[in-house]
């Protein structure tokens, strides 16, 4: 997924929870991620999501509604929810 795409009209933010920072950025690395990535050492974030374990997606809209989406989405549906969200 191209986060260039949607720069301007989303924020992307990758949440990691397990493991070190040094592992999240291993990750991080070899996916070829180029949205902002931050480390939950302690669940908070995951937490105020909902959000109980990974993968897990959860799309914000500027108004403030979430919706959850548990597991791995297809890029096309990323792709979707993204298009959505930027109006």
């Amino acid at each position: 997924m191209a986060s260039q795409k949607w720069a301007g009209e989303v924020q992307i933010v990758g949440v990691g929870w397990n493991g070190t920072q040094d592992e999240i950025d291993g990750f991080v690395s070899r996916h070829g991620l180029t949205f902002a990535n931050v480390r939950d050492a302690d669940g908070s974030i995951f937490a105020s999501f909902g959000v109980a374990g990974q993968p897990a997606w959860v799309f914000q809209s500027a108004n403030g509604s979430r919706e959850l989406v548990l597991g791995a989405p297809s890029a096309s549906e990323v792709a979707g929810r993204l298009a959505g969200i930027a109006g």
